[in-house]
């Protein structure tokens, strides 16, 4: 998240241009919900987790050494491309992980905590990297703790044979699992995530923008900014202790309505402690829909069809990200860059993933 999120600053360090910039950063993202799917799908059919995540690492380490020496922007993005494509095999790290603290709630809302508090160190301490050197070494900072990182994969522990509760490979009790779980999990979430974040996930893109507008402190842009993951590290604790199969639904809903909110919140906002408000609603809502869709599909999948099902919800998000990004541009090329009227346009979305779990969404009967 620290590279991520001066990856802009860091292409226009460069002399990139503008509309490069955003072609760039869409061919990065775009690896993020093309890959995740086969990626969990191969490693449900190896029966192995940890290979993906000695190679996801390997290859985020090496791709970023070589960002280090990048010259030409062509050679940039195919090497950002490439990052991107071993990025996305942290999906499997949440699919081991849920598979060995055998779907609790609670320790799946420690994983998804510490992502958040991580989130916000490296944002917070990418900026004051960059301040006390500059923009091009972020990139080699970023290999440094990458590869700190890799020293604790090591120590991960995989027993197949504990998650199975069978002997590694056994035909019968594959085929039996499988057909137990195939219809328990309902596709309309899937579908839910990919509208909420085409609505808003563009909108909080730019919201620095926004921000600008009414303020002009960047100081207190820089605290609105990282307050979101701040407060999604305390959120995702909390909700691990009140979430449950009998109201995953009901929190579903209600983190896509406190979508809507933020989006229209954005809109009347005009000082700090308004935007402070919808960043705090933004952190919850996200706490909400996220840690039940999750939760939803560890206790209603098996180690058979885990994967590729953790791969289904990072698809579905990104596809959002990227497609309403360039929906969101559109719309400001159509309203001359009035990005009041487009954020209206784009709370039509979130609409649509409340209508999509009213509708479609049920939980198995058993």
């Amino acid at each position: 998240m620290m590279f991520l999120s001066y990856l802009p600053q860091f292409l226009e360090n460069m002399g990139t241009e503008p509309p490069i910039i955003t072609l760039t950063i869409t061919i990065f993202m775009s690896a993020f919900f093309i890959f995740p799917p086969f990626i969990g799908k191969y490693s449900d059919i190896l029966q192995n987790r940890i290979y993906f995540i000695f190679l996801s690492i390997v290859g985020m380490a090496f791709m970023l050494f070589l960002l280090i020496y990048a010259n030409h922007i062509i050679i940039l993005i195919i090497e950002l491309f490439l990052l991107g494509f071993f990025t996305s095999f942290v999906t499997i790290y949440l699919t081991l992980y849920s598979e060995l603290v055998q779907n609790d709630t609670k320790w799946i809302s420690y994983y998804n905590a510490v992502c958040a508090i991580g989130w916000f160190l490296g944002v917070v301490t990418g900026g004051i990297w960059i301040d006390l050197f500059n923009i091009e070494s972020l990139v080699i900072f970023s290999f440094l703790i990458l590869l700190i990182s890799g020293i604790f994969v090591i120590f991960i522990r995989e027993n197949r044979q504990a998650i199975l509760n069978a002997k590694h490979g056994n035909p019968e009790l594959i085929e039996r699992v499988e057909t137990i779980s195939k219809d328990r999990i309902s596709y309309s979430i899937f579908y839910s995530l990919f509208f909420r974040n085409f609505g808003v996930i563009p909108i909080l893109n730019v919201i620095i923008i926004i921000m600008s507008f009414h303020i002009s402190s960047t100081s207190e842009i820089g605290i609105l900014v990282g307050i979101n993951p701040l407060m999604q590290f305390f959120l995702m604790l909390l909700m691990g202790n009140i979430l449950s199969k009998k109201n995953i639904k009901i929190f579903l809903i209600a983190g896509y309505v406190l979508t809507v909110f933020v989006i229209f919140g954005y809109i009347i906002s005009n000082n700090f402690w308004s935007f402070f408000i919808f960043q705090v609603m933004v952190s919850l809502s996200y706490s909400m829909f996220w840690m039940a869709t999750i939760v939803y599909i560890a206790q209603n999948s098996t180690p058979i069809n885990k994967g590729q099902f953790m791969g289904y919800a990072n698809t579905s998000i990104f596809a959002g990200t990227t497609i309403g990004g360039i929906f969101f541009s559109l719309l400001l090329v159509i309203f001359n860059s009035n990005y009041y009227l487009s954020m209206l346009f784009m709370a039509i979305f979130p609409l649509i993933s409340i209508l999509v779990i009213l509708w479609l969404f049920e939980l198995p009967k058993n």
